[in-house]
């Protein structure tokens, strides 16, 4: 897959969030996840806002997020 010619790449972002295993858990992640998506839907550009975007959401949640822009 890294061998083929990409002509597009458009910058895609990966976020991961750590969630306990459990039904409440995943609920409440999933609902936080949505709302992160929200948030980084409304902005203007994501790519010039996500570290204050991420910033913030880890400071409201008390989550940590780790995320990494590819280019697809």
């Amino acid at each position: 897959i890294c061998t083929r010619e990409q002509p597009l790449m458009h910058p895609v972002l990966m976020l991961n969030m750590d969630v306990k295993d459990s039904h409440e858990e995943a609920a409440a992640g999933a609902k936080l996840a949505l709302d992160l998506c929200m948030q980084l839907e409304a902005a203007k550009s994501w790519e010039d806002e996500i570290d204050d975007i991420v910033r913030t959401f880890e400071k409201e949640n008390n989550k940590s997020l780790l995320f990494n822009v590819s280019f697809y």
